[in-house]
């Protein structure tokens, strides 16, 4: 293994470990100690990669972050009404946040650490910025092309913000999948009842919001 590829090595195993102790611990818990033990790792590496702690966080959020760009495009390819993907875009969330460490890492990380207002150098990449800052634009997008009355922008915005915290806290307590499949279900019926086109308010694939193996939810 040549030095450049020793160093990914080093890097991958860095942020896997760091995503472990800060879902299971918590940012304030966690310590650099632990993340380069558990690595496999010296301090000396870890540092050469990651000189404090926030900078390990803000590498395991953006990590989260790749998660949501890939998901949203995933689903965009495949659905052409943007109101069916942000119904499908929550119900993956379900799934995720019990089988994505990243994921559950980055939640972590937010509720913890200080915040700021996104204008005024907030941290871009946490949880709830990185979902709501894409799935708000489809929701205008939605009242553009006619999926939505006119000035439904902005209520629809607040059932969506909804949608993703309260997936989050459902999970968070450890409320089954298919539980949190009906609660948000029941949402989406609600918010979309005057939508002009019918939406699928259920999971695309029910058998995909299971966690491999599992049948009931882990907390983050």
């Amino acid at each position: 293994m040549g030095k450049h590829a020793r160093s990914e090595h080093t890097l991958e195993l860095l942020l896997v470990s760091a995503a472990e102790q800060f879902a299971t611990h918590g940012f304030a818990r966690a310590t650099l100690a632990d993340v380069s033990h558990a690595a496999g790792v010296t301090k000396g590496a870890l540092f050469f990669h990651f000189p404090t702690k926030d900078a390990l966080a803000d590498a395991v959020q953006l990590r989260g972050l790749e998660l949501v760009e890939s998901t949203l495009a995933r689903l965009r390819a495949d659905e052409t009404s943007c109101l069916q993907v942000i119904v499908d875009v929550t119900h993956t969330l379900n799934r995720l946040l019990r089988e994505d460490l990243f994921l559950r890492a980055s939640v972590r990380i937010t509720r913890e650490l200080p915040r700021t207002g996104a204008t005024d150098g907030g941290r871009a990449h946490d949880f709830y910025l990185a979902w709501l800052s894409r799935l708000w634009p489809l929701v205008d997008e939605a009242c553009r092309n006619g999926e939505l009355p006119p000035g439904r922008s902005v209520p629809a915005r607040t059932v969506v913000t909804a949608a993703v915290s309260g997936v989050e806290t459902l999970v968070w307590i450890g409320l089954p999948p298919p539980d949190v499949e009906k609660w948000l279900s029941h949402l989406w019926q609600l918010a979309y009842a005057g939508a002009p086109r019918r939406i699928r308010t259920t999971p695309a694939h029910p058998e995909a919001t299971r966690v491999r193996g599992e049948s009931a939810a882990g907390h983050s």
